[in-house]
């Protein structure tokens, strides 16, 4: 099935990460000047560009923001299980435990390859999948990510914790700050819940340990993304 990349920003991430991967972009003939830079970036790489009334993009973005450039491409490159077991021992990897909605995916993502992750866990049900969506609320950072799917996050992470690997859940009753983990000398695994619930009971017993973002204000809580994101750089200054 083919994916769509929509705007400037997804279109060249994916063009300077996986050129093969894109089999035309279709620019809007009034905003062609607008985008020279980036058109003359595409051409420069090989991928064929064709020029369409923008009402033509409008109806192949199905109401999504194009911004006058889009591109059509393959089934997302999703990482398989094995390439995730084979990752170095310092690895980081981001595990996603039901996170549903595509903004918060895409940030997450965002953050997740602006920090160095190795790897992004998802589920293949009851969470959301590589969409135009969560590749604009990515800024494009889905094309350089290696993303893979599992079925069972908890044996998922049983798996990575043979290896090894500290599985470090994100909680707001956690017993240690999320800049103030244990060390680690095989890597680590940083589970972040869903959006409503948090961590299921079943990934929870699977964390060695849970960790806290303090929050001294009025505040109690973050949202998932913006809590992955403080995380993320957290660990990633403790590799």
């Amino acid at each position: 099935m083919k994916r769509l990349l929509l705007g400037p920003h997804a279109v060249l991430e994916a063009i300077r990460s996986r050129p093969g991967q894109i089999t035309v972009v279709l620019v809007a003939s009034s905003a062609e000047r607008g985008h020279k830079a980036a058109l003359d970036e595409i051409r420069a790489r090989g991928v064929r560009i064709d020029g369409r009334p923008t009402e033509e993009l409008d109806a192949i973005a199905a109401g999504g923001k194009h911004q006058g450039l889009l591109a059509l491409a393959g089934e997302y490159p999703y990482v398989g299980w094995d390439q995730v077991l084979d990752l170095p021992d310092d690895a980081l990897i981001v595990a996603l435990d039901e996170v549903t909605d595509p903004h918060n995916f895409g940030a997450i993502v965002r953050s997740a390859v602006a920090f160095g992750a190795d790897a992004i866990m998802t589920l293949k049900d009851r969470a959301a999948p590589v969409t135009p969506v969560v590749v604009r609320a990515s800024a494009g950072a889905t094309e350089h990510a290696s993303i893979v799917r599992v079925t069972n996050l908890a044996r998922s992470l049983d798996e990575l914790r043979e290896t090894g690997r500290q599985i470090v859940g994100l909680a707001a009753e956690g017993d240690v700050s999320i800049t103030a983990l244990p060390p680690s000398d095989r890597g680590r695994v940083l589970v972040v819940g869903s959006e409503g619930h948090g961590l299921r009971p079943l990934v929870r017993k699977q964390c060695d340990v849970l960790a806290k973002i303090p929050m001294p204000g009025k505040i109690a809580s973050l949202n998932a993304s913006v809590a992955a994101g403080i995380a993320l750089h957290a660990a990633a200054s403790q590799r």
